[in-house]
């Protein structure tokens, strides 16, 4: 694994970040040949930054993916601290998701958000867009069911028979 190395052997408890795919089929061998820890956006020290104020960490440098790979290795979490950080990261941080799709100054709101953050945002401001281009445009304007006009007139004959 490392060029410089003299053994072509990595001693048994060696720390290394692989790719998770490689990880999980290693794992997944009988007898495992690796043991799967965390990576650290998702152990206890920066679950307690999250849980303190997630709308001040910058999810672009810290995880571009962190919803993404946080949902994948929820399974390998046996407290299942993963899933609940995720739920209220995202919770936290859906107010600042909102604020960045309606921003003038997107460049600047855009900056902090992660991946799949950044698409929620786009994906608001093209549906925005679209509203306010059909309000204004007014080709269907909004009227009353016959159903409902209807039902008044009716509730209206019988108030008028009393």
């Amino acid at each position: 694994m490392d060029p410089s190395a003299t053994e072509d052997d990595l001693k048994a408890g060696t720390n290394v970040e692989i790719p998770i795919w490689l990880a999980e089929s290693l794992h997944a061998r009988r007898p495992p040949l690796v043991s799967v820890e965390l990576p650290k956006i998702y152990k206890e020290t920066y679950r307690e930054i999250l849980n303190a104020d997630a709308c001040t960490v910058d999810m672009h440098k810290l995880g571009q993916y962190f919803y993404e790979l946080g949902c994948y290795i929820a399974k390998y979490d046996i407290k299942g601290e993963v899933a609940t950080t995720l739920i209220d990261t995202f919770k936290q941080r859906f107010r600042m998701i909102l604020s960045a799709s309606v921003s003038t100054d997107s460049i600047t709101a855009l900056q902090p958000l992660s991946t799949s953050e950044r698409d929620r945002t786009a994906g608001a401001v093209v549906t925005e867009k679209a509203l306010s281009g059909w309000l204004k445009r007014g080709d269907c304007p909004l009227t009353t069911a016959t159903m409902v006009a209807n039902h008044r007139k009716r509730k209206r004959a019988e108030m008028e028979m009393l």
